[in-house]
């Protein structure tokens, strides 16, 4: 692990520690439940800590995932979902065995993390959408999203080269480095690295492959 993807780790998981935490907040204050408010105003550093530890392992957990870019695995594809319906049932039979305070906070928590994962989704997928359903007719630039940043000309050909292969294109390449050269399916093509931010403020890496005809 690099040390820019721990730097990235922490912040996103920082992040969403803060977001789960203010969600539980604002839940209590909505049921005006003073009492418990209380609780966590004497407990806050504690608690504040907890949910850094967890927004930081849910973080971990999903670069790990990313990481395994071929083959099957317990979380891909579909199997993603079929885990969160199973984790929400587990997480909501252990939830009869706790009281109603602390269950009602996993319960807010849970539908916040859906939420989150929810709209990153459909981000996701329009803007892949937007970027890549008009190459076939108009776009002359393809967007490839990238599990992690490049961190040598080696690995970044080595992209390039997975993506021809993942799609079954001809690939030669013309000159090497960041950006290259290359003809795919005799097209000439100048791919460049790219990036984006998520709507969860995480920086997505990409391949731009750029038709030399545009001139961009």
């Amino acid at each position: 692990m690099m040390k820019e993807d721990r730097v990235e780790i922490i912040s996103k998981g920082l992040f969403l520690a803060v977001i789960l935490f203010l969600s539980t907040v604002i839940n209590l204050l909505i049921q005006r439940d003073i009492q418990h408010l209380k609780s966590i105003g004497t407990f806050l550093i504690p608690i504040i800590l907890c949910y850094c530890l967890i927004g930081i392992f849910i973080r971990w957990i999903v670069y790990r995932n990313t990481l395994i870019k071929d083959g099957y695995h317990i979380f891909s594809g579909a199997a993603a979902i079929y885990w969160i319906f199973i984790f929400t049932a587990i997480i909501m039979f252990c939830a009869f065995l706790i009281p109603k305070f602390i269950r009602d906070i996993i319960t807010v928590n849970v539908i916040i993390l859906l939420l989150i994962w929810f709209l990153n989704y459909i981000y996701l997928k329009r803007i892949a959408t937007e970027l890549n359903s008009g190459i076939k007719h108009h776009s002359r630039v393809l967007i490839e999203d990238l599990p992690e940043k490049p961190q040598s000309e080696g690995r970044f050909i080595g992209e390039i080269e997975n993506y021809c292969k993942r799609n079954n294109l001809s690939l030669d390449i013309i000159e090497y480095g960041i950006p290259s050269k290359i003809k795919m399916n005799n097209t000439m093509y100048v791919v460049k690295l790219g990036q984006y931010y998520d709507v969860m403020g995480g920086m997505v890496y990409t391949l731009e492959f750029h038709n030399i005809v545009s001139n961009k």
